[in-house]
């Protein structure tokens, strides 16, 4: 838009972006995580910087209840909580859509945007509770972008059941032999549901964070969350951690890998966080390291097309079914081994061997894994790596972590895990997994706390070249009284999606269930 100025130049009037854009979290942790004084902390964080948020959180479970038409307050506690993982789980699925029962939490904040805020779209927050499938975490990320921030929070396992198992006993009066093997039940739901694609599933959602925190400590978890919430607003002084740093790198590393199943990558680094080595997971070469993109021959797997784990696990199985066949064994003495195997491995009955050791295999794959290439790396330059810290984006495997013992590592650091690791059943006299505190003569593998990698380069960066001392030179204040955050945001495109998925997506979902979605439009 341009306009005429009293001296007669023309003047152009360019869009300014929105000062105070709205802030979207979602609160990620297993089943038996306190996520409660994480909203609290998180809350109260946002309303130092000038930010209105709601005094109740946006719970997806409740949201859940009131689309259904349903309420599980009155049941024992291990009853509802199954119940509404099972209604989660049956609104994915009849969505087709992982991120369906996400959505819903559009309406919530449509509700209180027009209740609580007076249709104003500025200077405020909204807090999910809680994500429990990774495309829930994406459905969010594609509304909201860089304005959506996924928090997962990290309780060691043994406290969680604790937690669980005593919510179970009050409801229920069950003595705590019966309440803990529930609680175990549902913890194992909530990972990963068995056989159902569109299941809970926190063990993969976890890992998407912006920011991972430890419930378990409430002063770090108080200092973890203000400095994420101030890094947002543009805090200059607030650099990354020794473990920040680390984590960085290892994920940077992983990049590199054209791995045919996943990217992991590792960093080994001094005490005081000096880079040793790096690697990632890919396929070897001739005179050392791993292939890199140009090299020529270029031997890694997806040159050859197919993925050689995945042959041996065809014929390993098309083996044993073969001998079985032999003998005898199979019911339908005329069955083609080959079909029954494609079947069992991507066909119509792949469910049935899903979660087996026989697809856990992990030997016979060519890429070396991202955590012996970082060994080997330092190994092949003559630098030490006993004392150090190994930071991991994925829990190391078995074969991984007997080169770490070996290697004389003292600390291990990861953010995904990985169910099919055997390394806390096969070393637990070298190794200890998420302890409650700190072990002598055992290494310890500790979850990853802080700024995730992904939002790194973008947190950490310096908001401006002024940002950190003035003209004459001197440190400017912070914080300043008009906080603001780092990111900026053109119009408020949000609005319109959530308005067009509230008029037709959550219809059409009532529909599918068979539902009348009326009363939960009114009260959403």
């Amino acid at each position: 838009m341009t306009g005429t100025s009293g001296t007669g130049q023309r003047k152009t009037n360019h869009p300014e972006p929105s000062r105070f854009p709205e802030l979207f979290f979602g609160l990620i942790g297993p089943a038996g995580t306190d996520l409660k004084i994480v909203f609290k902390i998180l809350r109260k964080a946002l309303i130092e910087v000038g930010y209105r948020v709601p005094k109740q959180e946006i719970r997806l479970s409740k949201l859940i209840e009131e689309l259904l038409g349903v309420d599980f307050s009155s049941l024992p506690h291990d009853k509802r909580v199954d119940d509404l993982m099972n209604e989660g789980t049956r609104i994915r699925e009849v969505a087709g859509n992982g991120g369906a029962v996400a959505l819903l939490a559009l309406a919530g904040i449509d509700k209180i945007r027009r209740s609580e805020f007076q249709d104003s779209a500025e200077r405020n927050a909204y807090i999910l509770h809680s994500l429990k499938h990774p495309d829930e975490v994406e459905a969010l990320r594609n509304i909201y972008g860089r304005f959506f921030f996924a928090i997962s929070a990290y309780a060691p396992r043994e406290s969680r059941v604790d937690s669980l198992a005593a919510k179970i006993t009050k409801s229920k009066h069950l003595n705590s032999t019966g309440a803990r093997a529930e609680a175990e039940r549902l913890i194992e739901k909530d990972e990963s549901e068995a056989g159902k694609s569109l299941g809970q599933d926190v063990k993969d959602a976890f890992p998407r964070a912006d920011l991972f925190v430890d419930v378990t400590d409430k002063e770090q978890l108080e200092r973890n969350i203000k400095r994420f919430v101030e890094l947002i607003f543009g805090h200059p002084f607030h650099t990354p951690t020794r473990d920040e740093f680390g984590m960085y790198h290892a994920r940077s590393a992983a990049l590199r890998s054209a791995d045919l199943a996943r990217q992991v990558g590792a960093s080994i680094a001094s005490s005081e966080c000096d880079l040793i080595a790096v690697g990632c997971n890919d396929v070897p070469k001739a005179g050392g390291g791993l292939y890199w993109v140009g090299d020529k021959p270029d031997g890694r797997d997806f040159h050859l097309g197919r993925d050689a784990s995945n042959e041996q696990r065809e014929q390993t199985l098309a083996e044993i079914l073969g001998r079985f066949k032999d003998h005898g064994l199979l019911r339908d003495k005329n069955v083609d081994i080959k079909q029954l195997v494609s079947s069992l491995l991507t066909g119509k009955e792949k469910n049935v061997l899903k979660g087996t050791q026989i697809l856990g295999l992990i030997e016979f794959g060519r890429s070396v894994h991202a955590e012996m290439a970082a060994i080997i790396d330092a190994s092949r330059r003559g630098v030490p790596v006993k004392a150090a810290t190994l930071y991991t984006t994925t829990f190391p495997c078995h074969l991984c972590a007997r080169h770490i013992i070996a290697a004389g590592i003292d600390r291990v650091v990861y953010i995904e895990p990985y169910p099919k690791s055997k390394a806390r059943d096969f070393y637990s006299d070298s190794i200890v997994v998420d302890p409650a505190k700190h072990t002598v003569g055992r290494i310890r593998f500790e979850p990853f706390v802080g700024v995730a990698p992904r939002q790194y380069m973008e947190i950490f960066d310096m908001p401006s070249p002024d940002s950190r001392k003035d003209d004459s030179g001197r440190i400017v204040d912070w914080p300043k009284s008009d906080h603001r955050p780092r990111f900026r945001q053109y119009g408020t495109t949000h609005t319109f999606m959530e308005k067009q998925i509230i008029r037709e997506f959550i219809p059409e979902l009532a529909k599918k269930l068979g539902l009348n979605s009326a009363l939960f439009h009114e009260s959403s």
